[in-house]
């Protein structure tokens, strides 16, 4: 498994890492380093939240800003500063040196210092009887700087988790004689003892959560300092150059994984705390090559194995557990990654190019083996460098949020939150951080991709800082417009405004006179907000007015679905949200706090007189145009929110049939009692739905009188029996007297056109019926049954 592309790699493969999006931006950090790398060179260095901690091959400590400019020196060693280590706090730092010594400062000063003093302490080792002093004095700048002389080169130095929450204040120590030392600093006496020798210098170390790990010539080994034992030990992988040429790469990517970077590999181990089972045979390259110790109570397993064609010079791991952000160093004659850099913002320009030597490499891999992104970096003076001369200390100075790279690729950046990385050579600072939102837009926009852009600003519009959301919002709503999408146009300014409130209405008011502008309100109108924001009143008039004489049937739509103007609009406690459904047809009172979206009563007198013009033109057809239905609709709308329910009743029941507003026209007579007004117009109620109409006039008799009905449907011989039979089914006892005994006569003859099949029962039932009168059309009847039976072969028996 390879992370890297090979020097096979043809033309084309390189052509889409051009279209890709860049995941990372490089930016070269001055200041002081200037200054630094004018006289000296950077051997080491350590970053926090507030600063940098840098060491020099000159011996010098110094604090600086992130950003390169000079804070203060700490301290002065001899000789080459090896590691520099900071807390989490960071008002305690570490160094240690090729002179032997390693310093702890406290950048607060103490209270009550005193002059410099040496106390001895007594320092217990099981393989070494030489003592050591411990020099305590006030740092010229503030604070106080505990210095311990070790008379050897110490390489690493790293301060437990916590360091200053604690009383008995560790830190681990190993250099050139092969020792790897945990000194205790009690409040007389220090405690020192060493936990290994004997394979070599100890190159690095790392602490966390009690875990001790370090790397020798042997390979990388985890003690457990809070149960005094050893947990794993990892071989240094077979034709490994020597630790001056390719150091060994330790990060704690978690409290329980440690990734291990060494040469051509990287490993990831996992330790769980606890008692675990015997696990089954290792099957796996991975399992094969990790040496797992059970401690009894911690277990260590190396669950991956990466192997890649450059050398490791630095790794940092990503907040989002599946990530790790690799420096890849290869080596004269690779053939890879010599020519210049494919991505103009990969690149960061230094002193020249070669020919001969690679350009470094920042590859950022998923743990699986999966490469994310590879950018090359064109440092100061790489030409020279060996794998050991680069350094990539990480700041993690807030948690990445939780990602699945599994299904959405994109929240890569989501995993990388909070991470910033330093790249650093001995002459060269390179800060490495993540693309952020401005960073994303901005490069959309330039590809114009409009929709891409949109998306990374929406996905967390409180991150921009440089873009403003309403410019990109407004930019890819005009590449719709220009393409003449504009539906689609309409739905996304639906969707991005919506809920938007106030900040939005200025943006509201602008595309409604867009779309106005190219003739296509009718796209935009169903989506215009009518509370929160509120737009101007002229704009809601200016859509009733292009549907008034373009389509009124979406003038029906938008009074039945817009808040009803009233005749006195009272103000309410709260303010109604707009939905994205329609209201239902029938009228219902709405309680906001602003003023009319349209003058309700202009708007009748203008409907009016328009519906008045169109009937008098349709006066020769048979029947009115579907639009003239819809104005009278829409004007009896308005009548009914402005309380005058009498006109309104009046529309529909001119409309009859083609009424579409049914059930509402039925509820506006039982709920105001306009009894009087459907007295007259009873065909006209029944064409409405004849159904509803019957079952009304039957249950209300006291308003509206048999005889008045039966009068009014004389001519409308169906209707008339709809009617009659429904007073037999459910007035039987009122209709069933002398006073309709007329009504029976007549009704026998409907029965026999329309129902014959409740003729007999109706006989039955009936009081009044005169049968020498109705014999006729019995028989009639009956005939029409003889002849009928007839042609179907069935005989009638006489």
């Amino acid at each position: 498994m390879s992370s890297a592309a090979t020097a096979s790699d043809s033309q084309e493969t390189k052509e889409p890492v051009t279209l890709q999006e860049p995941l990372l931006k490089y930016e070269r950090v001055g200041g002081h380093f200037h200054a630094i790398f004018k006289d000296d060179s950077l051997s080491c260095i350590a970053l926090h939240v507030n600063f940098v901690c840098a060491g020099t091959y000159g011996g010098n400590v110094l604090l600086l800003e992130l950003d390169g400019r000079f804070i203060r020196r700490l301290h002065q060693h001899y000789k080459k500063v090896n590691q520099v280590c900071i807390d989490e706090t960071g008002q305690y730092i570490a160094s240690c040196s090729d002179d032997g010594t390693v310093a702890v400062y406290t950048l607060f000063p103490a209270t009550g210092a005193s002059a410099a003093i040496d106390i001895s302490g007594n320092k217990h080792s099981s393989n070494q009887n030489k003592e050591k002093a411990r020099q305590v004095s006030v740092s010229s700048t503030g604070g106080e700087v505990n210095i311990y002389n070790y008379f050897s080169a110490v390489y690493a130095v790293q301060l437990e988790d916590r360091y200053a929450m604690k009383r008995e204040k560790s830190f681990a120590c190993g250099g050139v004689s092969g020792q790897l030392i945990i000194n205790k600093r009690g409040w007389i006496i220090d405690k020192e003892s060493t936990v290994h020798e004997g394979e070599g210098p100890v190159q690095l170390i790392r602490w966390k959560d009690g875990l001790v790990a370090w790397a020798n010539d042997w390979g990388v080994k985890v003690y457990d300092s809070e149960n005094d034992q050893r947990v794993t030990y990892i071989e240094r992988p077979p034709n490994c150059p020597p630790m001056e040429l390719c150091r060994c790469h330790l990060e704690w990517q978690s409290n329980d994984v440690l990734l291990v970077a060494w040469a051509h590999t990287l490993r990831v181990v996992t330790f769980k705390k606890g008692h675990a089972e015997q696990p089954a045979s290792p099957t796996s390259a991975a399992a094969l090559d990790a040496v797992e110790h059970q401690s009894g109570t911690i277990t260590a397993e190396v669950v991956a194995l990466l192997t890649f064609d450059f050398f490791v010079a630095g790794i940092s791991p990503w907040g989002g557990g599946s990530v790790v952000s690799v420096l890849a160093f290869r080596p004269p004659g690779s053939g890879s990654s010599t020519g210049p850099p494919t991505s103009k913002s990969a690149r960061i320009e230094g002193e020249g190019e070669s020919g001969e030597m690679p350009y470094p490499e920042v590859h950022v891999v998923r743990l699986d083996g999966k490469q994310v992104s590879a950018d090359l970096l064109n440092l100061k003076g790489y030409q020279r460098l060996r794998a050991s001369d680069y350094m990539m200390p990480t700041l993690r100075y807030a948690h990445a949020h939780p990602s699945d790279l599994e299904t959405d690729p994109s929240s890569i950046y989501d995993a990388g939150y909070g991470q910033l990385v330093y790249v650093c050579t001995p002459k060269d600072v390179v800060i490495c951080r993540l693309r952020d939102a401005d960073d994303r837009v901005q490069w959309a926009l330039a590809r114009k991709q409009y929709d891409r852009a949109l998306d990374v600003a929406l996905h967390d519009p409180r991150a921009l800082r440089r873009v403003v959301l309403t410019d990109v919002l407004e930019t890819y709503l005009g590449d719709l417009l220009r393409h003449k999408l504009f539906q689609k146009t309409a739905e996304e300014i639906h969707r991005l405004f919506i809920g938007g409130g106030e900040e939005y209405a200025k943006l509201w008011e602008k595309y409604v006179y867009v779309f106005a502008q190219r003739g296509q309100l009718s796209a935009i109108a169903r989506y215009m907000p009518t509370a929160s924001p509120r737009l101007p009143k002229v704009q809601y008039e200016m859509v009733l007015k292009h549907f008034l004489d373009s389509d009124p049937g979406q003038l029906l739509e938008l009074i039945r679905k817009w808040p009803k103007p009233r005749r006195q609009d009272a103000p309410a406690v709260k303010q109604q949200t707009e939905s994205d459904n329609s209201v239902a047809p029938e009228y219902t009172e709405t309680t906001h706090v602003f003023e009319p979206l349209y003058d309700a009563q202009a708007w009748i007198n203008q409907l009016e007189t328009v519906v008045r013009r169109r009937r008098i033109a349709e006066a020769d057809a048979e029947r009115l145009s579907v639009e003239t239905m819809y104005l009278m609709e829409a004007l009896a709308e308005l009548y009914t929110a402005t309380e005058q329910y009498d006109h309104a009743l009046r529309i529909y029941l001119s409309q009859g049939e083609f009424c579409s507003n049914k059930d509402f026209a039925f509820k506006l007579i039982t709920e105001h009692q306009l009894w009087s007004l459907v007295a007259n117009k009873v065909v006209n109620l029944m064409r409405i739905d004849k159904t509803i109409a019957v079952r009304m006039l039957v249950n209300q008799t006291e308003q509206l009188k048999i005889s008045d009905i039966v009068t009014q449907l004389e001519g409308e011989p169906e209707l008339l029996h709809t009617y009659l039979h429904e007073l037999v089914l459910h007035r039987l006892g009122e209709y069933n007297s002398e006073i309709y005994s007329a009504l029976h006569e007549k009704q026998v003859a409907l029965y026999a056109e329309y129902a014959p099949d409740f003729l007999l029962k109706f006989l039955q039932t009936s009081n009044f019926v005169p049968l020498e009168k109705v014999s006729d059309v019995i028989l009639q009847y009956f005939i029409l049954l003889t002849t009928l039976f007839a042609s179907l072969g069935v005989q009638v028996l006489q």
